[in-house]
């Protein structure tokens, strides 16, 4: 492992015995933590009004700055877009006592290079929805509703992050408070996926609000809004929303709302308006006998089912959606989340639905080819000794599940748990799967190991200081670890063949430059 000291550095370290009071580069800084592009991480130094780009460029790193706002604003979060190509950062006034500032989102290029997009969104918005599409981001007031004595916690901002259109806009409903924003249609990675509502496409984004949802077309230049009341006299309280496009066996597209608690799942059945100037929703609230943790949907060959998992009792409740009709399959174990995955008996592709609950010690899973029957209602179960405490579906056919200072592989087609020993309880944001190679760096421990899934070898390098952020490149492929240094102290490793040999340790980038400053 190398050390790569630069010049610069070794200028400051000599300025480094004046004092603060000839000094004029002594005392702290505020950095916002890094977030992760293709090809490098990148820091808010709110201290200079800059964004700095850390990019790793095989025996050097390359450090670029970006100005963004001035002395009269603040940086008031920063975030990576879904694409990994852009840094969002919100400037805000610095001082109550700024008049005349004005928000703004500002858009980078993951380089640094060019100049950024600049957005008036006219809020100090606290939250920003991506959607998945990449097209867009929705900026809200989340659960910090920031500093300023008076706001509009339904106001928000859509900003076109492949151009420079924002439309502000307040949110039309029945009183609640925006909690969250999804994008119920986007179920692909990077292509745009429009609800088609009699036989029209609509792109929608859904907010969640107290006993509430509303629903707008973002391709819409009116930006019409669809509020449906969801049921405050019974509790109704949604956090998630499913959306099933329309097929033959239920033509209209339908989308699921999930409650915190109660036994119903509301169904808003979309449909366009008769005189085509936009869409409107048909309610339904489906009678689910419990709270319910998750859902997912499955058509069999003649049903339209709703699949829900009950919090207290752990089943499965099957829901005809056309009838609200239904069944119950007993899993015997706690469960709260589901996931669906493709299956294969003799040779035949068949869907499974795997199902468990943090803190529980079972994954049940329960072949969905003859659900129709009930004979066909068998679950069955693998065991995890010391319980679930993360659960990450690592592939179709593989499980990553940490418990502990266990680390547990499940293989499902073969029904093999295999168990690793961990000096760290495992952080599904510390790890990365890159081919067949599982890699982990959890914070606070001088270790980044191996599994390779194939044989389930683990392997672990040891590093010169303690991990504080794990990042992985997927331009360069390449780890990035950081290590608590106010200079920036940084080690890349080679994801492919990880050791000390293959990789080299950076220190003090982040006050590159700082010489250079009049």
């Amino acid at each position: 492992m190398r050390h790569l000291l630069g010049t610069t550095m070794l200028a400051l370290l000599a300025a480094g015995a004046c004092n603060e009071f000839n000094d004029p580069y002594y005392g702290p800084r505020e950095l916002l933590p890094p977030v992760t592009t293709h090809d490098g991480l990148v820091w808010v130094d709110r201290t200079h009004d800059e964004v700095l780009f850390v990019l790793p460029k095989s025996d050097e790193l390359e450090v670029r700055r970006a100005t963004v706002g001035d002395e009269r604003t603040q940086v008031q979060w920063s975030a990576v877009t879904r694409d990994r190509n852009s840094v969002l950062a919100l400037t805000v006034p610095a001082s109550p006592k700024e008049e005349d500032v004005d928000e703004q989102l500002h858009r980078l290029a993951a380089d640094g290079k060019g100049e950024p997009v600049v957005y008036d969104v006219q809020a100090p918005f606290t939250a920003a929805a991506l959607s998945p599409d990449h097209r867009r981001a929705v900026l809200y007031f989340g659960t910090d509703t920031g500093s300023a004595p008076l706001q509009n916690a339904n106001q928000i901002a859509i900003v076109d992050l492949t151009g420079t259109e924002v439309r502000n806009v307040t949110l039309n409903g029945f009183g609640g408070a925006l909690r969250s924003v999804e994008f119920p249609g986007q179920l692909t990675e990077g292509e745009p996926a429009p609800i088609l509502i009699g036989g029209a496409p609509h792109d929608i984004v859904a907010f969640l609000a107290a006993s509430e949802v509303v629903l707008m077309d973002m391709d819409d230049p009116s930006l019409d809004q669809v509020a449906i009341p969801l049921g405050a006299d019974i509790g109704f309280e949604p956090i998630r929303t499913l959306l099933r496009p329309g097929n033959p066996l239920y033509p209209d597209p339908a989308l699921f709302v999930l409650s915190a608690q109660g036994a119903e799942v509301g169904m808003l059945t979309l449909l366009d308006e008769a005189d085509g100037s936009g869409f409107t929703a048909q309610i339904s609230l489906l009678p689910v006998g419990e709270a319910s943790g998750d859902l997912v949907f499955y058509d069999s060959a003649a049903v339209p089912y709703l699949i829900t998992v009950g919090r207290v009792s752990g089943s499965l409740v099957f829901t005809d959606i056309r009838t609200q009709g239904g069944f119950r399959v007993e899993l015997g174990s706690a469960a709260s989340q589901l996931l669906l995955r493709d299956a294969s008996r003799d040779g035949v592709a068949i869907r499974q639905v795997v199902a468990w609950a943090p803190s529980g010690t079972m994954i049940s899973t329960l072949d969905l080819d003859g659900i129709a029957d009930s004979l066909g209602r068998k679950p069955r179960h693998l065991k995890i000794e010391t319980g679930i405490d993360a659960l990450v579906q690592l592939d179709n056919d593989r499980l990553l599940i940490g418990s502990g200072s266990r680390l547990y592989v499940v293989d499902l087609p073969s029904e093999q748990v295999t168990p690793l020993s961990s000096q760290t309880a495992y952080d599904p944001t510390a790890s990365a799967l890159v081919a067949d190679k599982l890699l982990l760096g959890t914070a606070g421990q001088p270790w980044v190991s191996t599994v390779d899934l194939a044989t389930l070898n683990p392997e672990s390098m040891l590093l010169d200081a303690p991990i504080t952020g794990f990042h992985y490149l997927t331009g360069p492929k390449q780890i990035v670890v950081t290590h608590d240094d106010a200079a920036g102290h940084l080690t890349v490793i080679d994801p492919t063949d990880p050791s000390r040999a293959t990789s080299r340790s950076h220190w003090g980038f982040l006050l590159q430059g700082e010489l250079d400053r009049k």
